[in-house]
């Protein structure tokens, strides 16, 4: 695997993302995309292959689950013998990997250098966030925005870290936007969107929802066009569990005048 095929044009973190997701792509042992494509569709993952390219020469930044299931079939079609990258290998290069590939505003790529930093310092901790810490963004000027109701129940850690990003992605959104930049706000939300669980769309709504209403729904419109059925669901489901069910019902009307792709 060479840095070339990644795409010499990329940032760093995509660059070493893409690269690691060729690794996976040739111990796929398929000649074409939609060969690729075809295997996710018969383990339950359906993708475009020009969908899959656009992961794999990093132009779009995959959904982590995305990796994870292209690593089990790599893992299964894989040599006797191949080095694969860990699981915990790509969770750190997905984690690292820019949001967005915007390489002509300085300001906005330094909001998506803190996130990023931010985010891979909260993700390598072994303890969860106290919940009073998991459940507040500290602002820089006036009260914390705060989810109107905490995440069920449950693994704990995975929910702090999923509702640390969010309010990091969040944070980033409304800073942006208090300071006259909501065209960059959008775009770092848009970019972000791929990469998000379900949980963290709609903790990421929800803080929204509490601070910036346009920018609550943009996040709202983002979703249904651009995710799965699956994934729309879920959100629709996490939204419900936030107290917040006209935005679930504002999520799953939208995505049914724009049906997102069926998982």
């Amino acid at each position: 695997m060479t840095a070339k095929k990644a795409g010499g044009d990329l940032p760093p973190g995509r660059r070493a993302l893409s690269e690691a997701l060729w690794v996976l792509y040739g111990h796929l042992r398929v000649k074409t995309l939609a060969e690729a494509a075809q295997l996710l569709d018969a383990s339950g993952w359906k993708k475009d292959p020009s969908e899959i390219s656009r992961y794999r020469n990093g132009r779009r930044k995959p959904p982590f689950s995305f990796i994870e299931r292209m690593h089990e079939l790599a893992a299964r079609r894989a040599a006797p013998g191949a080095a694969l990258p860990s699981l915990s290998e790509l969770r750190k290069l997905h984690t690292d990997a820019e949001a967005t590939l915007c390489r002509n505003c300085e300001v906005s790529r330094q909001e998506n250098d803190r996130l990023r930093e931010e985010n891979s310092r909260l993700l390598s901790r072994q303890a969860p966030e106290p919940r009073a810490k998991a459940d507040s963004i500290p602002a820089k000027s006036g009260p914390p925005v705060t989810l109107p109701v905490p995440p069920a129940a449950g693994d704990r850690q995975r929910d702090a870290r999923d509702v640390a990003a969010a309010h990091q992605l969040a944070d980033s959104a409304l800073d942006l936007h208090t300071s006259g930049r909501t065209g960059y706000a959008v775009s770092l939300l848009q970019d972000s969107a791929s990469s998000l669980t379900p949980l963290e769309s709609a903790a990421a709504i929800a803080l929204l929802r509490g601070t910036q209403d346009d920018l609550a729904e943009t996040v709202i419109g983002i979703h249904s066009r651009s995710r799965t059925s699956r994934d729309v669901m879920q959100i629709a489901v996490e939204l419900h569990s936030f107290g917040l069910p006209q935005d679930a019902h504002a999520l799953l009307q939208a995505a049914l005048s724009h049906p997102p792709a069926a998982k």
